[in-house]
């Protein structure tokens, strides 16, 4: 009897080897995708009073799936955009919207391009650009934004007394694509990168480069 039931015993713990394979497999894709899969995480958001204006300092890590450093690789230059709200106080948000037309938002635009020629990526920031060795230096640089100021000139920034709250995000803008990649970039998620919405805490500038 003992004999004729070791083969049914092995026989039973063919499915259960074959599920633990399987069930191992799928995790390992699925840490495959997550790897491939772009993000960007903030580390840090502040804001304190400045000359005359808000500085907002933030820092953010940015990863890039394989699609899009492909993609950027073959040519492609990536519009990146911080977002400033202003959520406090909602009465002069209102007044602004009234008074000027539009809201007490801002943005800043960094562009990062790829040249084949000196194997160097570029990060434009305006009219001023830094060239960098690796993908990951710069996306290191694009992640990482001091005294930006906002709110410049007004009544909230000249009152320091004013209890004001805001919020900043990074993301890809997906609108400054050529009309292809948008297509391309419908649907799909590893070009739907930005990081949520983050509360400014208080602090100076300054503060977030100390504990880089």
């Amino acid at each position: 009897m003992l004999k004729s039931s070791m083969p049914a015993r092995h026989a039973q713990s063919q499915p259960r080897l074959l599920m633990l394979a399987l069930l191992c497999m799928g995790w390992l894709l699925c840490a495959w995708v997550w790897a491939d899969a772009g993000d960007i995480k903030v580390q840090k958001a502040e804001a304190s009073f400045g000359d005359n204006r808000i500085e907002i300092a933030a820092k953010f890590d940015v990863s890039l799936s394989n699609d899009l450093q492909e993609a950027l690789k073959n040519g492609l230059s990536l519009t990146f955009v911080y977002e400033f709200q202003l959520t406090r106080p909602r009465i002069y948000s209102w007044y602004r919207q009234v008074s000027d037309g539009f809201g007490p938002n801002a943005m800043l635009s960094y562009q990062l391009s790829y040249h084949a020629l000196t194997r160097q990526y570029r990060l434009h920031i305006g009219s001023f650009y830094r060239n960098f060795q690796s993908v990951n230096d710069a996306l290191a640089a694009l992640g990482i934004v001091r005294n930006w100021g906002v709110l410049n000139d007004s009544s909230l920034a000249r009152d320091r007394n004013t209890d004001f709250a805001g919020k900043v995000r990074l993301k890809l803008d997906r609108s400054r694509l050529p009309k292809t990649y948008q297509l391309t970039a419908f649907g799909h998620e590893e070009w739907q990168l930005e990081s949520p919405w983050v509360e400014l805490s208080k602090a100076r500038p300054e503060d977030i480069t100390s504990n880089e």
